[in-house]
């Protein structure tokens, strides 16, 4: 070694440069002799090798030659060349398994230079140095690449020497495995399978190359199958090995397409049985990064085309791996779109091959391949309902139009249903097939087998919604798993089995072993070191109190997921990073990837990450791939239960569009292609759909007047492309409280721009400027496929007319109102197209409230006077007359005035947003300005004699929709009020011109039928009498009051109850018009005038009604009630028919007024009553037979059915003489006979207690009756009074 220094140091000394080349000669000879006296071939190469990687390339040349001395013999050099090989396989056995580092990569190709060395000048027979190569089992592939590099040995060289060996393929194909796994990326590794994969294709037809492409082949094939086997059963890790930039395109397509084909059919093991059922878990989303990267670069060069001729030349000529098979369809739809529709319509042949030739394995390919684009999602395929209903629902396109093919279908199905989900069950059934004539028994029977299965799966056959106990079921299985860590707190401090639980598992255990048990042996990885969990288990399974089944199940179970974990152990390092994060981060990691590639380019399409995107949108609401879809949904919004983790789902997403649509581009229209992508992910995911539509539904109508302007512009953006890409999305219903606001229905950014707020000018502002970012969105995404209506609906355009009018005449130099001015001049036309009515505008308006902080209420008086009459009513000016228009706006204003007067009584609080805006609503007097404006448009109106009244018109129309009585009174009720606001004298005629006869018809008709339901008892409100008659005063002759007088016999009743506040008007009205009607009124008011003075006997006239004089009498009690006692002890004797008319009719009257005990006149009346009874007891038994029917129409017909409940309640307070009376049992038994007819037709007529007690009352005049009272009563009285009044009539007979 010193001679070697000290000769490098003579070379490297620059004095050397001064002798001559006869020195120089000299110099070298000596070198050499002396190296040459201590030579040793061992020492030498190694010292050699240890030196060229430090030494410059003069020092090189000369050591080289050190171990090539021309004085060598060829023994000798032999010697060195077998020892330089020795050294190079002694290195490779020292480095055996471990990696290949710098040092070793260097020193290795050291040693092989000085073989080249000494193979180049040497005549040696290069054979023997193959051998010595070759003799080895297997090389390493960098030696190999550096004996190839260095042409020592050429790779076709070796490979060609080892195509006799029967193990070298297997190792030398787990060799280049082995180094892919660690070296991919290096270049050696890359240009030795550049040179395998050249091979296997070449061309050349000599038998030398025919066997190299042979043996290359083979290496290859058994290359890629280990790589599958390595990432399919072992779930292992794989770098991606790019050849892309060594090898030609055409030659690595022929090896990707040949790939595809090896791949599919290695191992084909699985029945279809198996791929069936296990199909949804070879989902792109579901596999492994690294499978997932290895299919991609298999595509990557081809076109959909190719790979789907590839793939049907598999399924066509081999058995196949279904899990490979689906994996990879998965992977290619995903990634080329284009392919989606080429394997539809491949499906589409495949379908009809098998279905007409009875081609089973047809129908198997379609349907596999079909489910598993399915379930991809909407976003890369369709959903198998409508995959299934496109499919085989039209009758002419149908590949199962004929008998034959459709029994073929039928009977494939049944073959299927064992192995079948409820979803593809639910599919079949709700979206049935076309059934050919004569088939429909074939798909009966096949229809009951499905639902037979559902039932085994014990899943419901609801395609609309979802197990209505599925969320308590949760909660108490929540509430077990809570008390199930208390329990184990207490195990742990004393290692007993807490006392509760050896209760239950005696005492209850339908709830110990169908609830308890199920959530506390719930499947999971056990620790090696058993925790508190696993002693409470055990210790329960040592007392006997878990059954060994249930306990082996469990175990089970539990090593089944120590496995499923493991699995997990060798990710990559994507995956091993998801697994370290929670279900939200992950998801959050997802949507950011999606970020990064808009980024790159946002014209590129990202239905990969938008695959992997749903998938964890699954997980993290915990959702199953349900691929039936529904058709509405409900959304609860103030009393909706969204946890805290979906909300914080919903916000991520929401924050995701708000940065993708800034990062990733907007404009461009069509070009942009990440939001179709996205939102149909979205639309598919049914629990993610009612979260995310309250959230928004919050968010704008709650909140909106808070949000900045790119939360604005990001709900916009969500609302727009929601809309755009789903068009057919389902409908919503949308309860926004309990009280009395009805559900609204319909699409739900329909919706939201239907209630979207008014209420001030800083809402409206908010509102405007989020219809303006949603049209600015429409517009740039819009194509000329699709139609504006779909879009931009009339309930848009009316909203977004009303607030772009309203603020551009008060806020003018609003930005909302400018940005829209900017817009293409095409969507400003679309809007415009659809007029603001007045109708519309009035609905909006009257949703404003005050006070506002930005408008005064002065100036809004303002604006709404000139909006009614300069921009609507004068309009008419021009387009057409003005009458018809006014006598429209009227009628527009007084159904929304209507709307806003609803009684406020009978909403609960807490009521939701819109009830209290109508609560301020009604305390501003907003309402009385809208009035004051309703109160000079129908001063416009022209009369005309021919026609109905406006006013009379306008209420029918209001009431013709409200059936029950509930309806109908509550609604009169506003009715009156807005009419008392109006001049009386529009319920019969428009003007006050007017003096011939007029039509009455429907102004009778609505006292009789619609002011009549304002009926407490026998007589119109005296609000409504009066109103009535102020109208009357206005009319043009007596003929149409004695008109009205005679059609509503309940108005003149009304009259004369309500005298103290008539007679004013009933005297002007009979100045005005007198005729007969209003004589035989003014007779009975006249008479109860008297009687107050002075007491006076009833006018025997015969021009005066027995029903006015009951009225009258009834007057009397409401204005002097011991008048009344007088009259009746003055008069009763009297046996006069008249007279017995009018004291039936009062008795009526009065048992009316009792019917309601709020009645401020009731203790008068009771008193009345009673008074009326002891003078003339006969008159119960008239009350309780059939006689009384001639009053039936006056009386409202809820108060003719209360008469039986009304009278027995009244006998069973009163305790009087009367009772005594022979007829008195006969009259309380048909009495109560009665009430349990009426019972049997409204079950809600009287409460059950107070029926209790009505029982016992019959009861006790049954027992104290005399036996006179009891031979009175027959047998039809007892019959329908029940089996307990019979008994007690039979005891007090016997008695």
């Amino acid at each position: 070694m010193s001679d070697f220094h000290l000769f490098e140091g003579v070379l490297d000394n620059g004095k050397c440069e001064v002798l001559s080349q006869g020195s120089r000669d000299e110099l070298k000879n000596a070198a050499l002799q002396l190296i040459s006296y201590h030579y040793s071939n061992a020492a030498a190469v190694a010292e050699v090798a240890d030196l060229l990687s430090s030494s410059t390339q003069n020092v090189k040349g000369v050591l080289k030659s050190c171990i090539c001395l021309d004085s060598q013999s060829e023994i000798d050099t032999l010697k060195t060349l077998e020892t330089c090989v020795s050294s190079v396989l002694r290195l490779v056995k020292d480095v055996g398994t471990q990696s290949l580092n710098e040092g070793i990569k260097e020193k290795m190709t050291n040693l092989i230079i000085m073989v080249r060395e000494v193979v180049d000048r040497q005549t040696f027979n290069k054979p023997r140095l193959l051998n010595l190569f070759c003799n080895e089992k297997i090389l390493p592939v960098f030696l190999l690449w550096v004996l190839h590099k260095e042409e020592v040995m050429s790779l076709n060289t070796y490979l060609s020497f080892k195509i006799s060996s029967t193990d070298f393929v297997e190792a030398f194909s787990s060799e280049l495995l082995s180094n892919s796994s660690i070296y991919g990326e290096e270049t050696w590794i890359l240009e030795i399978l550049t040179l395998i994969l050249r091979n296997s294709q070449s061309t050349q037809k000599d038998s030398d190359a025919v066997r190299l492409r042979k043996i290359s082949k083979h290496v290859l094939d058994l290359l890629s199958q280990k790589i599958l086997d390595e990432l399919m059963l072992n779930s292992g890790t794989l770098k991606v090995i790019d050849l892309s930039k060594f090898c030609p395109i055409e030659i690595l397509k022929q090896h990707f397409l040949g790939m595809i084909c090896l791949w599919m059919a290695h191992r084909p093991v699985l029945k279809v049985a198996d791929a069936l059922k296990q199909q949804k878990d070879w989902t792109f989303s579901k596999l492994s990064s690294s499978l997932t990267q290895w299919y991609k670069q298999c595509l990557v060069l081809l076109e959909p085309e190719e790979v789907l001729e590839q793939m049907k030349i598999v399924m066509e000529t081999q058995e196949v791996n279904w899990q490979t098979v689906l994996s990879f369809f998965s992977t290619a739809v995903v990634c080329m779109p284009q392919l989606s529709q080429l394997i539809q319509d491949y499906v589409i042949s495949l379908l009809r091959d098998g279905l007409e030739c009875s081609n089973l394995e047809n129908l198997v390919i379609a349907f596999l391949f079909a489910r598993q684009g399915c379930y991809e999602g909407p976003h890369v395929f369709a959903s198998y309902p409508d995959w299934f209903q496109r499919t085989f629902s039209e009758p002419a396109h149908t590949p199962a139009s004929s008998k034959r093919a459709f029994t073929c279908l039928i009977k494939f199905l049944t073959d299927m249903v064992p192995f079948e989900s409820s979803s593809h069950l639910k599919a079949h059934i709700f979206r049935p097939p076309f059934v050919p004539p004569k088939c429909r028994e074939l798909f009966t029977d096949y229809i009951m087998l499905a639902k037979t299965r559902m039932a085994d799966l014990k899943q419901s056959l609801d395609a609309e919604s979802d197990d209505p106990t599925k969320e308590s079921r949760k909660k108490v299985n929540e509430q077990i798993e809570t008390d199930i860590q208390k329990m184990l707190v207490v195990f742990d401090s004393n290692k007993k089995i807490p006392t509760s639980i050896m209760e239950a598992s005696i005492f209850r255990k339908l709830y110990y072993v169908g609830k308890f048990l199920p959530i506390l042996l719930k499947p999971r990885a056990l620790p090696d070191i058993p925790d508190v969990r696993m002693k409470f288990i055990d210790a329960l399974k040592l007392a006997e109190k878990i059954p060994s089944t249930l306990y082996n199940n469990y175990i089970t179970a539990c090593k089944a997921e120590s496995s499923r974990l493991l699995e997990g152990v060798f990710l990559d390092e994507e995956e091993d990073m998801d697994i370290e994060l929670s279900e939200i981060d992950q998801l959050q990691r997802k949507l950011d990837q999606i970020i990064t590639a808009l980024q790159q380019n946002p014209h590129n399409r990202v239905i990969e990450q938008c695959s992997l995107v749903r998938e964890k949108l699954m997980a993290a609401l915990h959702t199953v791939d349900d691929v039936y879809c529904i058709t509405r949904f409900v959304l609860n919004i103030d009393a909706a239960d969204i946890s805290l983790p979906s909300l914080k789902v919903v916000d991520q997403l929401l924050e995701f569009v708000s940065v993708a649509s800034q990062r990733g581009g907007t404009h461009s229209g069509s070009t942009v292609s990440w939001p179709q992508d996205f939102f149909t992910v979205l639309g598919e995911i049914k629990e993610l759909h009612s979260i995310l539509c309250i959230r928004i539904w919050k968010l704008v109508t709650d909140q909106g007047c808070e949000l900045e302007g790119h939360h604005i512009r990001t709900l916009s953006f969500f609302l727009a492309h929601s809309d755009y890409m789903r068009l057919d999305s389902p409908e919503v219903e949308i309860r926004t409280c309990q009280s009395m606001c009805q559900p609204i229905r319909g699409k739900f950014t329909h919706l939201i721009w239907q209630e979207l707020p008014v209420y001030t000018s800083a809402w409206q502002k908010f509102s405007l400027r989020l219809m303006t970012e949603f049209v600015k969105t429409v517009t740039e995404i819009r194509n000329t496929t699709v139609d504006f209506e779909h879009v931009l609906p009339e309930v848009f355009c009316t909203k977004f007319q009303f607030l772009y009018n309203r603020i551009q005449d008060l806020f003018p130099d609003d930005q909302s109102v400018n940005d829209f001015k900017r817009q293409k001049e095409d969507t400003k036309t679309f809007i415009s197209k659809v007029k603001l009515s007045f109708r519309d505008w009035i609905c909006q308006e009257m949703k404003v409230t005050f006070p506002d902080e930005l408008l005064s209420y002065d100036d809004w008086q303002v604006h709404v006077h000139d909006t009614v009459f300069n921009r609507y009513l004068m309009d008419t000016l021009v387009h057409g007359s003005v009458d018809d228009r006014c006598r429209k706006m009227c009628s527009e204003l007084f159904t929304e005035l209507l709307h806003n007067m609803q009684s406020p009584v009978m909403l609960p609080e807490p009521m939701c947003k819109a009830c209290k805006e109508r609560k301020v609503h009604r305390q501003t007097g907003m309402c009385h300005y809208m009035t004051s404006v309703l109160q000079a448009l129908v001063s416009c109106l022209q009369p005309d004699d021919k026609a109905v009244s406006w006013l009379a018109k306008q209420i029918r129309d209001e009431m013709r929709d409200k059936n029950s009585q509930l309806n109908q009174e509550s609604f009169m009720q506003a009715v009156v009020r807005l009419i008392s606001c109006l001049p009386a004298y529009l319920l019969f005629v428009d003007g006050l011109s007017m003096t011939d006869s007029v039509v009455l018809d429907l102004p009778c008709q609505i006292i009789n039928e619609d002011f009549s339901s304002l009926c407490r008892h026998v007589y119109l409100p005296v609000n409504v009498t009066i109103y009535v008659l102020q109208g009357m005063c206005h009319l043009g002759n007596r003929q149409d009051v004695e008109t009205i007088l005679c059609k509503c016999p309940l108005l003149p009743l009304s009259i004369v109850v309500h005298m103290q506040f008539t007679t004013n008007l009933l005297s002007r009205l009979n100045k005005l018009h007198p005729c007969f009607e209003l004589g035989r009124i003014m007779k009975v008011v006249t008479w109860v005038e008297r009687c107050r003075m002075k007491l006076d006997v009833i006018p025997q006239s015969p021009g005066v009604d027995h029903f006015l004089l009951s009225a009258g009498l009834l007057a009397l009690v409401h204005l002097s009630p011991p008048t009344v006692k007088e009259v009746i002890k003055q008069d009763i004797k009297d046996n006069d028919a008249q007279q017995i008319k009018i004291w039936k009719g009062f008795a009526l009257f009065l048992v009316a007024e009792l019917s309601d005990s709020k009645n401020r006149f009731y203790g008068d009346s009771e008193a009345a009553f009673d008074d009326l009874l002891s003078a003339a007891p006969d008159t119960l038994s008239y009350l309780a037979g059939s006689e009384k029917d001639e009053w039936k129409s006056l009386l409202p017909e809820f108060v003719f059915r209360l008469f039986p409940d009304t009278v027995l309640k009244f006998l069973k307070k009163k305790q009087s003489s009367w009772q005594s009376n022979s007829t008195f049992l006969s009259s309380v038994l048909l009495l109560y006979k009665e009430l349990l007819s009426f019972m049997e037709c409204s079950e809600n007529l009287v409460l059950m207690h107070d029926l209790t007690d009505i029982s016992e009352f019959v009861k006790g005049c049954l027992k104290s009756a005399t036996a006179d009272q009891l031979r009175k009563v027959s047998k039809e009285m007892l019959s329908d009074c029940g089996p307990d009044i019979v008994l007690t009539y039979k005891q007090a007979v016997a008695r």
